[in-house]
């Protein structure tokens, strides 16, 4: 004889199914096409959320790990509410509907302390991973972009063909280009371009060259990248900022 399921359960089972729905097209759509992931580091934290929810929600929810990790994101999305009181340790999140924080700093810092937590109960497996993403985000959030560089550098070492890894390629990128490291950067998407063995789609390598040139003034071989995206590559998600690029130089 089954169990008898409570409203409560069947709540949640309703609003995992839709999420797990969600996050599934998600998935669909950045397997077919990776290179529309563009944004500040910031904004990327967006990206990984919904990746990330994925594998947490594609298990069961026996699976103590993937139940601590989906309880983390929640804090990520609970809104920012003026006045409302921040949940205390260990009070019962269940009622996720009124989570709420006062500031983006009261919801930062509670939520480093659950990724941790997931971190530091399950170690290297799928959650753990995706809560050191989280955990690099919040770092980068705050100001500590070494913390952030040793994590997404750590993940590319152990997980290179990962569907995480051009995010995490792109926040290096962005890092670099905020941090001093223009001319580098430049440099090493150069020899990637022209690598056979690209590690990013060929219209990524070129928006993020032009925009390191564009950093660096040299304003002529930013507009030559633009234009390559418009020539070689019209079905790009980049043709509309390579066009405005050009257009508004020539």
């Amino acid at each position: 004889m089954s169990q008898r399921l409570t409203r409560k359960e069947i709540k949640q089972d309703i609003r995992e199914d839709e999420f797990r729905g969600y996050l599934l097209q998600v998935f669909d759509v950045l397997q077919k096409r990776p290179n529309i992931i563009v944004g500040t580091i910031a904004g990327l934290a967006v990206l990984v959320l919904a990746l990330t929810g994925l594998f947490a929600f594609l298990d069961r929810r026996s699976d103590q790990a993937n139940e601590e990790l989906a309880e983390a994101m929640k804090i990520v999305t609970a809104p920012i509410v003026e006045d409302a009181e921040a949940p205390k340790d260990g009070e019962d999140s269940e009622a996720d509907d009124e989570l709420s924080f006062a500031s983006d700093e009261e919801r930062r810092a509670k939520a480093k302390g659950a990724f941790e937590n997931v971190q530091n109960k399950v170690g290297a497996n799928i959650a753990g991973d995706v809560a050191s993403l989280y955990l690099a985000d919040i770092a980068a959030a705050e100001g500590d972009k070494d913390a952030a560089r040793t994590i997404w550098e750590g993940f590319l070492a152990e997980h290179s063909d990962h569907i995480l890894a051009l995010s995490v390629r792109l926040n290096l990128i962005q890092l670099d280009r905020e941090s001093g490291r223009a001319q580098e950067l430049a440099n090493e998407l150069q020899k990637e371009l022209d690598s056979a063995n690209k590690k990013l789609p060929e219209d990524v390598i070129l928006f993020e060259l032009a925009k390191t040139l564009d950093v660096l003034n040299e304003k002529d071989a930013a507009l030559e990248a633009y234009q390559r995206i418009l020539d070689d590559h019209p079905k790009s998600p980049y043709t509309a900022k390579a066009r405005q690029m050009t257009t508004s130089a020539s």
